[in-house]
């Protein structure tokens, strides 16, 4: 069963919207009879009921602050972002003016209409709003708790410290255990004039529970980059100046792969040829004449450390409503039988499966190849090269045959996008004759994260993945090739 954020209210709306807690941030309760009865601010449901009761919320994340500006779908409209989120962020930042067209513009960077929360999580950051990201457990930025800064506005903590309690005899304490002496304090240490509260190991020294505090590195500074790219990124990351906030270095470079990478490329070409020829190809290059095969000639890897940072983001986004999903008992389909997914896995990084994670071909130019890899999918440019059956979006296929038919040749070469792909949540269609607009609706106003449109089962022909959101895709590799010797197919018509 497909799940969005508005079966997500109604499955909280239908358990009984509990009462919020006066105190918020500052609750230092810690029995479970207060925690199950008053959302606090870090639970999943404290938005819902601040709405409900028409009461302004308390921020403890990024997330959570375009959580009140999302309009059910994941996106913000301008509208929503001025009204619930544009206050907050000129608090909590310095010298952020009116929303005003050209600013919009800017947040807006794809084009699409709305802004999500990658989009949203950069523009925070770049304007210094001091909070964490909201996603650590699922981006793997909380090593123990010796990283973890509070995310209370204007709290000065910038590292969790467990409170301890009062020795109860003070000076004469005569207990010299480990397990005592970590848990209480004592006359002689720093934490005795603060050590005033309940205690525990999930309360800080400065009051505020463990819950909210989040990585030092906050924003999208948080997003780690790849272990395996070259030299050149990871040095440009790790000198660059930190402000606390954001690295200040972006860099976008494309080093050529090494031959073995090169060899393992065109394995995956064979391994996802076909010699099934469509309408797209007669449309797209004057004829139903198929290739034999392809020949890579070379190929580059896209190290953008903007893009990356977006497309994390987003899976950390996914992996969060996924889990939050199942715990409301909702599933999502998983499509685990994707061919370029299933023989890249012994290559590229392990993916998440189970929010339909996939490695997917996209055929382009050359020149079009170097401005995505620079500047990400342009989703007021897209279906303009591949047509629109599925709707504006960005197609991409599991077959190298059928991402050519869209490959335009420059300097006697070919070119397709290796690309990771968020999946998300999946509208199927093995309409013949799809409704483009109902189905692009779905995906940018409804449920759905992108559309799977199964011509094989039609046709047998192909399968193609479309989706609307730049972040849910990762252009990782540019691989050029020659196109083998053309003949007419078993599939011509």
């Amino acid at each position: 069963m497909t799940c969005n954020r508005s079966l997500l209210r109604r499955s909280f709306t239908s358990r009984g919207l509990r009462p919020v807690c006066n105190y918020g941030t500052q609750c230092y309760r810690r029995n479970p009879e207060h925690l199950n009865e008053h959302a606090h601010p870090w639970d999943d449901d404290y938005l819902f009921c601040c709405e409900h009761i028409g009461k302004k919320p308390e921020f403890c994340s990024i997330r959570k602050l375009f959580e009140w500006a999302d309009n059910g779908t994941g996106r913000a409209t301008r509208e929503r972002l001025q009204s619930h989120a544009w206050p907050e962020i000129q608090r909590l930042a310095k010298d952020v003016g009116p929303l005003t067209d050209e600013l919009w513009s800017s947040l807006d960077d794809d084009g699409n209409g709305y802004i999500n929360f990658g989009e949203f999580a950069e523009f925070t950051t770049k304007m210094r709003v001091d909070l964490p990201l909201g996603l650590d457990d699922l981006l793997g930025t909380t090593n123990g708790t010796s990283d973890l800064k509070c995310g209370v506005f204007e709290c000065p903590c910038t590292k969790f410290v467990m409170q301890r309690r009062r020795c109860k005899y003070g000076a004469t304490c005569y207990q010299k255990n480990e397990e005592h002496r970590s848990s209480f304090s004592h006359p002689d240490q720093d934490d005795w004039e603060t050590a005033v509260g309940p205690g525990g190991k999930e309360m800080c020294r400065c009051g505020h529970k463990k819950k909210l505090h989040a990585s030092a590195a906050c924003g999208v500074a948080a997003v780690p980059y790849p272990e395996y790219w070259s030299s050149s990124s990871l040095a440009a990351s790790s000198s660059a100046p930190d402000s606390g906030l954001m690295r200040q270095d972006e860099f976008c470079v494309l080093p050529e792969v090494s031959v073995d990478m090169t060899a393992r490329l065109k394995q995956l070409v064979d391994a996802t040829y076909s010699d099934v020829t469509t309408r797209d190809r007669q449309r797209h290059s004057g004829s139903w004449m198929v290739p034999r095969g392809f020949e890579v000639v070379s190929a580059l890897r896209n190290e953008n450390s903007k893009l990356w940072r977006k497309y994390c983001v987003k899976k950390a986004e996914l992996q969060q409503e996924k889990k939050t999903a199942a715990d409301c008992g909702f599933e999502w389909q998983v499509f685990s039988d994707v061919l370029t997914t299933r023989f890249w896995a012994a290559y590229g990084d392990r993916l998440d499966a189970e929010i339909n994670e996939w490695y997917l071909w996209h055929g382009t130019s050359n020149s079009a190849a170097h401005n995505i890899c620079r500047s990400d999918f342009k989703m007021r440019l897209a279906g303009s090269a591949t047509g629109t059956l599925y709707g504006r979006g960005s197609y991409l296929a599991e077959s190298i045959t059928k991402a050519d038919e869209y490959s335009r040749e420059e300097d006697g070469l070919y070119t397709v996008l290796l690309c990771r792909v968020l999946g998300g949540r999946v509208r199927y269609t093995d309409e013949r004759t799809p409704d483009p607009d109902a189905l692009t609706r779905e995906c940018t106003q409804g449920d759905y994260d992108c559309i799977l449109g199964d011509r094989i089962k039609i046709s047998g022909t192909y399968r193609e993945f479309i989706v609307f959101d730049t972040e849910n895709v990762y252009p990782e590799y540019i691989v050029r090739y020659k196109r083998g010797e053309l003949f007419k197919s078993p599939s011509h018509p």
